[in-house]
């Protein structure tokens, strides 16, 4: 397929062509696109079955699979076919011979090929396979879509095929075990699915405003309802491995908690989620004193753990063998205390993710040199945010993760934060991809000396991803970082390189060598980007690609978007907001050097085709 795929489908191009200036092969190769080819099925009717005239002048209409084992249509459907592929090959013949691109042979070539792929897929004896084959090819359909709307609407579709589609589908309990409550209560549609899952694990997906489309209007749950969906799923509760909900209401976050902390043992729960999207921000202090346990009996399975916004009785926790931690908006009393933490640490090897935005181990006055670190050998992503720096340095002050791969600083502002970078310097040596979102820092040359430094300790960053960040943490990609060496590290160089190569010119290094992609979108004025990209070029290592969010784009001034583009090898857009497949690329790479006894799981999808 094209360059132009992401992780997940082949992006759209918005805007004008001159805009993008994208060469004229480039944009033929759109054509064989995904969506080139979806748009030509929305515009192709529907294959009916047209009735048959037989002898004494009746007409009679045949089911498709009787036509489908005709020899007379078996030898039709082959006699086009073979004129298809000579065409094709007579069409691909030509366009190599013409030496360049043709719009008429392009389009000739585009419908031909299409023509063919379609008369394929009809012709194709779906009926006479086997059901366990069937089934398999059920479960690519309905988990390859983009999104929970999508999943419904295809398992909706496969039972109201035909009536072999629907004994199939109904038949397989594992298409139907993952859940969103995506319907109005009483959830009919939801809790037919949850029938239908029978006794294999169930992923439950619910919330007071979970999934609402544009435009829709959403009355909030109330307590009553909630019952009755808890009614039926908690009976299942040894079944449930997946459970997420979001709600937007307190009382309904800690009803919910409570019942299921109280429901049974869940033993089968891999992955436990709540999510409270509502003010107050942090989760009150007044509720620290009557914690709300996760589960009464133990969760010997729980591989992922997320609160956003709630918090648990961590006294009283078992911990397991963790692999994703995510723990946001909790009060100081409410977090776990830094024994507890550190124990977390210690009984998870095999912990990969762990994200602390506004949380994190209980902050106390005792000396961060007095706190024992934890190696974590399996930790291969980061997320601190929206903390002190004091209270960043108290966390970092737990871990020791030198095999970290990807970083994150979110919503560091308001303070000078140089003290936390000088603190990190030589922690992450194999770093690969570095994301700041609102790092501040106060102009002035010892700042800019830690923050090279703290740069300079991390020479494998491949990717870096910026999101309304400052000018001065800005500069500092484009430093020299040997003006901010002491005099007896820069003789130390020297001597090296003498005993090295002799009497050649001394070369010496350059900050991040091998950062060659950059990600940014909601730079504020001032703050361009294209100050970074022009000073990655004049220090001789400018950007491969850099990735821009399409939506960003078209509102990006148009004399920055020159400036970038002519500093860098390529500006790319990419769908939304999804991550770029370089992103991608790391995150496949991230989960290879795992410890591989371990089991574990990337908190991320890779689609079937995007998977290495």
């Amino acid at each position: 397929m094209a360059e132009n795929t992401s992780q997940y489908e082949s992006r759209y191009v918005y805007g004008p062509v001159g805009v993008l200036n994208w060469p004229q092969p480039k944009l033929y190769e759109l054509w064989w696109s995904d969506e080139a080819l979806r748009e030509t099925l929305r515009t192709i009717e529907e294959p009916k079955l047209r009735p048959e005239r037989v002898e004494g002048g009746a007409y009679v209409m045949h089911r498709a699979d009787e036509l489908e084992l005709r020899d007379d249509m078996q030898k039709a459907f082959k006699t086009r076919l073979r004129f298809l592929n000579l065409s094709i090959k007579d069409l691909e013949f030509r366009r190599l011979a013409l030496g360049r691109y043709s719009l008429d042979i392009e389009a000739v070539l585009f419908r031909a090929r299409a023509t063919r792929r379609l008369l394929l897929w009809r012709h194709f004896p779906i009926r006479q396979l086997p059901e366990e084959i069937l089934s398999t090819i059920f479960r690519y359909a309905v988990w390859s879509v983009p999104g929970p709307f999508e999943a419904d609407y295809t398992r909706k579709s496969l039972t109201s095929t035909c009536k072999h589609f629907r004994e199939v589908a109904i038949a397989d309990q594992t298409l139907w075990n993952s859940v969103w409550f995506l319907d109005k209560y009483p959830w009919s549609r939801s809790f037919t699915f949850l029938e239908r899952a029978g006794t294999s694990p169930l992923d439950v997906r619910f919330g007071d405003k979970e999934f609402v489309r544009a435009g829709e209007t959403v009355q909030p749950m109330t307590i009553p309802q909630l019952d009755y969906l808890l009614d039926a799923l908690l009976p299942k509760i040894s079944q449930i491995r997946i459970i997420v909900v979001r709600f937007e209401s307190s009382e309904l976050v800690e009803h919910f908690m409570k019942r299921f902390g109280e429901a049974g043992a869940p033993t089968s729960l891999e992955r436990y989620e709540v999510h409270r999207t509502s003010l107050p921000y942090l989760w009150p202090p007044e509720k620290v004193d009557s914690p709300i346990p996760l589960n009464l009996f133990p969760a010997p399975r729980l591989r992922w753990l997320c609160l956003d916004g709630v918090a648990i009785d961590f006294a009283k926790i078992q911990w397991t063998n963790l692999q994703t931690v995510d723990f946001r908006r909790m009060c100081v009393q409410s977090c776990p205390t830094s024994e507890r933490f550190t124990e977390m640490l210690e009984t998870s090897p095999a912990l990969y993710k762990l994200s602390l935005d506004a949380a994190g181990p209980r902050w106390t006055q005792r000396p961060i040199s007095g706190i024992r670190r934890v190696e974590v050998p399996n930790l291969r992503e980061l997320l601190i945010g929206d903390v002190s720096c004091l209270f960043s340095m108290y966390m970092l002050s737990h871990i020791h993760a030198p095999r970290l791969m990807a970083l994150s600083l979110v919503h560091l502002g308001g303070q000078d934060y140089s003290q936390t970078l000088d603190m990190m310097r030589g922690m992450f040596p194999e770093l690969q991809m570095l994301s700041i979102v609102t790092l501040e820092l106060p102009k002035s040359d010892a700042i800019m000396r830690k923050a090279v430094l703290w740069l300079e300790s991390m020479p494998r960053i491949k990717m870096l991803k910026v999101v309304a960040t400052k000018r001065t943490i800005l500069d500092a990609f484009y430093q020299d970082p040997t003006q901010y060496w002491t005099q007896m590290r820069m003789d130390a160089y020297i001597r090296s390189w003498k005993e090295k190569h002799g009497d050649r010119e001394v070369e010496l290094p350059v900050l991040l060598p091998n950062l060659e992609y950059l990600y940014f979108h909601k730079q504020n004025p001032g703050d361009e980007i294209s100050t970074l990209t022009m000073g990655r070029q004049a220090l001789g290592v400018p950007f491969k690609k850099v990735y821009i969010p399409d939506i960003y784009l078209q509102i990006l001034p148009a004399d920055e978007r020159e400036k970038i583009k002519n500093s860098v090898g390529a500006l790319e857009a990419v769908e939304g907001l999804k991550p770029s497949p370089t992103e991608m690329d790391i995150y496949r790479e991230m989960i290879r050097t795992v410890d591989k006894s371990m089991r574990i799981q990337a908190p991320y999808y890779f689609p079937p085709n995007m998977r290495s």
